[in-house]
């Protein structure tokens, strides 16, 4: 059995009962980075064997987690906050699993990009996650180009440091009228949403630089 769990996005309580069974139950913890899954597992009191899987180890470590199902044991999947596999390592080794037949659940929880979502106020009944655009300027701008007439309300994440960016980018493709939610470092003592037109939500972080975690919700384009 492959377990995905879904983990904390900021505030340690929003972990489920079932997430911390399946933690401390399973033959061993899947995760991006060792240190986050080390610090993780230790702030549950849990003992678990760790095994790292990224961009780095990925070819080597998915047959080894591969034939260590077929075996019989029971892995878990997490990423370093919130839901795996958005934007996180461990769709080759779901794709494996699949193909070698080995049963697949989800543990669900937290979510950054459900969580931005519910609190934005815009409408939500269509959604569409468009994930990390690229770090290059010019083709970051080219796909904002291609994302401008969606239909459905579409929501961003990108790294730290690379907001203010992004904003800008935003504001001169979708124009200052358009309404965006920052929603910035959710769930955790400091979160904060701020609402309004990319025209003063740029002007708000020009004047507040933010550096943290955060999600950007972007209003769809009206009829």
């Amino acid at each position: 059995m492959l377990s995905i769990v879904s983990t904390p996005i900021g505030n340690p309580d929003d972990i489920t009962l079932r997430a911390l069974r399946v933690l401390r139950d399973a033959h061993a913890v899947i995760c991006e980075e060792r240190r986050h899954g080390a610090r993780l597992l230790k702030q549950y009191q849990i003992e678990n064997e760790i095994v790292d899987l990224n961009e780095h180890t990925e070819r080597e470590r998915v047959p080894e987690l591969i034939a260590r199902l077929q075996r019989g044991q029971h892995l878990a999947l997490i990423s370093d906050h919130g839901t795996p596999l958005l934007a996180d390592p461990g769709a080759r080794l779901i794709e494996r699993a699949i193909a070698a037949h080995i049963p697949i659940t989800a543990v669900p929880g937290a979510s950054s990009v459900l969580a931005a979502l519910v609190v934005s106020g815009l409408p939500i009944e269509n959604f569409r996650f468009v994930g990390m655009l690229s770090p290059k300027k010019e083709t970051r701008r080219a796909e904002l180009h291609r994302l401008k007439s969606e239909r459905a309300t579409w929501v961003l994440l990108d790294a730290p440091y690379r907001l203010n960016a992004l904003l800008a980018d935003l504001r001169e493709v979708l124009g200052d009228a358009r309404r965006v939610v920052v929603a910035c470092e959710l769930t955790t003592a400091s979160e904060k949403i701020l609402r309004g037109t990319l025209r003063e939500i740029v002007n708000h972080f020009e004047k507040n630089p933010f550096k943290g975690e955060y999600v950007i919700v972007v209003a769809r384009m009206k009829n």
